[in-house]
């Protein structure tokens, strides 16, 4: 496993391409932090921006979210970055801010950086909900499982509180239900067409019975309720067709045991729900 903190020792004096072949070469036994750096460092923006908050830390951040799931997956790094970072250590925070990297708050009052096109999103655990004493009890509160790893950028070590990675393959997005049952309607709808999203990105994904029905008799209920005015910015088409989205995309994709099969009750529960 390598950390950025052990490819910056060997790189000194050393041109950056040789940084981008030792990422491949752990891409290639299949190791999950390094291809997770090799996506930040092939995107110009996203490399120089990750080497100044390793500069500024010694590696103390965490990389989370949607650039660890779309390595998981093989994917390449989208438009944008989460970082957590150590309660009260504000490094990070004070070398953006030195280089007047403009930023806004999302919804949730974490700081969302522009560096030109990419966006980076910088919290501490005390700031994610209810807030969370380290980052590892954090990522235990994230909306699916396999949002809920993280790299630690010094070390290359992979946080994985859900033991992901010790399924071969990763066919289930994991719905963390504590967290879904703790939110409010208005909440429950944006995981639920993040939810979507996930499994169209990942088409290999698929949903236990158990998860299904849940979803069948405690979400889609909500999303029924849901004033769509409230999230229409996330799915402008509008809250019937999200529902015909919802069912095929997610409800559609279960993994049935030998005992649901030819189910009519479920079956039917399926075609309602669109």
């Amino acid at each position: 496993m390598l950390g950025l903190g052990s490819l910056r020792q060997m790189s000194k004096g050393t041109p950056t391409r040789n940084l981008l072949a030792s990422s491949e070469q752990g891409t290639e036994r299949g190791d999950l932090s390094s291809r997770v750096l090799r996506n930040l460092m092939e995107r110009f923006d996203s490399r120089c921006a990750i080497e100044v908050l390793e500069r500024a830390t010694g590696g103390e951040i965490y990389v989370c979210g949607g650039t660890i799931r779309r390595a998981l997956f093989g994917d390449k790094l989208s438009g944008d970055v989460d970082i957590m970072i150590p309660n009260g250590d504000d490094r990070a925070i004070e070398a953006l801010d030195a280089l007047k990297i403009p930023f806004d708050l999302n919804s949730h009052h974490h700081r969302r950086y522009r560096w030109n096109i990419l966006q980076i999103e910088l919290f501490q655990p005390r700031e994610f909900f209810h807030g969370f004493k380290d980052v590892a009890t954090a990522l235990s509160y994230f909306d699916l499982r396999i949002n809920a790893l993280s790299l630690h950028l010094g070390s290359g070590h992979i946080l994985d509180p859900f033991q992901v990675q010790s399924q071969t393959p990763v066919t289930d997005p994991g719905i963390n239900w504590p967290r879904w049952a703790e939110m409010s309607l208005l909440h429950v709808v944006v995981l639920a067409i993040r939810l979507a999203k996930v499994m169209h990105e990942v088409p290999s994904l698929t949903l236990s019975t158990h998860d299904a029905d849940r979803l069948l008799t405690e979400v889609v209920p909500r999303i029924r309720e849901c004033d769509w005015s409230d999230v229409c910015q996330r799915f402008p088409q509008g809250k019937d067709k999200f529902l015909q989205v919802f069912s095929t995309t997610v409800l559609g994709r279960v993994r049935l045991i030998e005992s649901d099969r030819g189910s009519r009750e479920f079956q039917t529960s399926l075609e309602s729900a669109a």
